[in-house]
């Protein structure tokens, strides 16, 4: 079983756990950009100067969807497979207007077509278009295609404060934390950061759990990456001393 310790670096909030164990030791880094585009894409550059090679999703490729044919459950992507796993929302909710159904799944968006406020594509730049919206999903997961241990992208809209975010290592233990923790609090509507995750082991999958059926986010520019052997040790020391993440075994 992996201890972990968090810790934050200002600027560009870096979160990074560390295990105490030395017969099963790991490290896990979690930077959080600040808020707002300029910082967001500061932070995506940071991201990718810790990587050697790298595969990004840019959504560009897909169709927005216009209505609720458009969505699905499992939406594949060259960076691995996004899935619905709760459907949220209610009879009012925003992800049942304009022909949209809050239970049909996922769906790429775009700004003529989405059917909410406040999420937009990232970075901000005129032929970057679509976005993955979660469409309000309780559960929603993203499994890694391929041995990766970086994973980083672009999520606006964040304003599901108390939901949980797994991070599931090739081992299925996982690191769970609050997105109260990360996010520092509620956020004004439209919000954007960069989210980037490292680690000395393969990243098997991301899971969001809200706590809300009626609230979600957008995700773009999604980026899976190899890191330098012995990886992340270079990005320990950067933070101070801050939140703490429980590392589980996923039952």
């Amino acid at each position: 079983m992996k201890n972990i310790f968090a810790a934050r670096f200002a600027g560009i909030a870096l979160v990074s756990a560390l295990s105490m164990s030395t017969a099963n030791a790991a490290l896990i880094d979690v930077s959080v950009s600040g808020p707002g585009k300029a910082a967001a894409e500061a932070a995506e550059a940071q991201f990718f100067s810790y990587l050697t090679s790298s595969t990004t999703e840019t959504f560009e490729g897909f169709t927005a969807a216009s209505n609720s044919t458009g969505q699905s459950s499992v939406i594949n992507t060259s960076v691995g497979k996004f899935e619905q796993l709760a459907a949220g929302g209610n009879g009012s909710a925003a992800c049942n207007d304009d022909g949209f159904s809050c239970s049909a799944g996922l769906a790429v968006l775009n700004a003529a077509n989405s059917p909410f406020g406040g999420r937009f594509p990232m970075p901000h730049e005129t032929d970057n278009k679509n976005w993955l919206d979660s469409m309000d999903s309780r559960e929603m997961k993203f499994s890694i295609a391929g041995m990766y241990k970086a994973v980083g992208f672009y999520i606006t809209d964040p304003n599901d404060v108390g939901g949980l975010f797994d991070i599931v290592f090739e081992d299925q233990s996982a690191v769970t934390y609050n997105m109260n923790d990360i996010f520092t609090g509620a956020q004004s509507n439209g919000a954007a950061y960069y989210l980037g995750f490292t680690s000395d082991v393969a990243i098997a999958s991301l899971v969001f759990r809200s706590n809300h059926n009626n609230d979600g986010f957008g995700i773009d520019n999604v980026t899976i990456g190899k890191v330098p052997e012995p990886g992340t040790l270079a990005l320990l020391g950067l933070g101070l001393m801050g939140i703490s993440l429980i590392r589980r075994r996923a039952q």
